[in-house]
């Protein structure tokens, strides 16, 4: 039962809380209306957006679009590069604890953030080639892959780091 828990505890909060930085984001960047505009006119745009911060490698996410973003951000977008930025690292991160907290044990933790991410990968990719805004060639399928294998195993080994029973 542990991997079910933790997966499913796991894939809500990364959900959420992608989507509450999105809607920060949009606050800070005045499009607020544009965002919900979106619900409506292109839904398979919106759930996707929600799962498509997984496609954002871990060394970009704190590094080029992290760090790098806000020193180079002018003084009046500083704010929001800094939610951009924290909106990359801490869903991920807060849902891998919470996926290892409440997992049986650390191979159901990593398991379970592993398939949270490949399925937060996947659903970007599968949207898109059914909405057709996707042109899909080969490199196209291996970035999403590759996407969520490393940020699963990243994430994996973080949530498997903070179960508290064993194997």
């Amino acid at each position: 039962m542990g991997f079910g828990k933790a997966f499913g505890l796991g894939l809500l909060i990364y959900v959420a809380l992608n989507f509450v930085f999105a809607l920060i984001g949009a606050l800070l960047a005045n499009v607020i209306d544009l965002y919900f505009t979106g619900i409506t006119t292109d839904p398979m745009g919106f759930i996707s957006s929600l799962f498509a911060p997984i496609l954002i490698l871990p060394g970009n996410a704190w590094l080029t679009l992290g760090i790098l973003a806000v020193l180079a951000a002018a003084p009046d977008a500083m704010l929001l590069a800094l939610i951009v930025m924290i909106g990359l690292i801490v869903p991920p991160i807060l849902a891998a604890i919470i996926a290892g907290r409440t997992g049986g044990g650390k191979g159901a933790a990593f398991g379970a953030w592993f398939l949270i991410a490949i399925i937060s990968a996947a659903v970007p990719l599968v949207l898109g080639i059914i909405a057709g805004t996707l042109l899909v060639d080969v490199t196209i399928i291996i970035t999403y892959v590759l996407s969520g294998v490393i940020n699963g195993l990243f994430y994996g080994a973080i949530a498997a780091l903070s179960a508290s029973e064993g194997f």
